[in-house]
């Protein structure tokens, strides 16, 4: 029951430390920029408990950002309209997109990641 037990932390250790040189990577990129088309442009995959990212639109431009998994060019989690930046948050794995939604052409964004964190688990042996 011991060797089960400590195979369990070590496990548990190593994925996180995996994890967290993973997180660190993400956080010292800089932006990724873009000029989009008139439909949805990917700009990144993710893979997270939880992450924030910073996204950004041209000036007096209105975009749409969506996250989640892009199903037939579309992403099907959540959208959100934004002029000039603005945080969101993802969870789980999927991707990151942008799009004009003022109905004025293509438009200069941008994307970077701000933090992210791992599922904390508590294990009582």
């Amino acid at each position: 029951m011991q060797v089960r037990s400590w195979c369990v932390r070590a496990c548990v250790a190593l994925i996180a430390v995996v994890l967290t040189q993973a997180v660190g990577a993400t956080a010292e990129r800089g932006w990724v920029r873009k000029v989009t088309g008139n439909d949805w442009t990917w700009f990144e995959d993710y893979v997270f408990a939880w992450a924030t990212y910073v996204v950004a639109c041209e000036a007096e431009r209105t975009c749409q950002v969506g996250m989640g998994l892009s199903v037939f060019g579309e992403p099907r989690g959540e959208k959100i309209r934004f002029s000039g930046e603005r945080e969101i948050l993802v969870v789980g794995a999927g991707a990151i997109h942008i799009r004009p939604a003022d109905g004025k052409g293509p438009v200069k964004a941008a994307l970077a990641p701000k933090s992210a964190g791992l599922i904390s688990l508590t294990w009582d042996f």
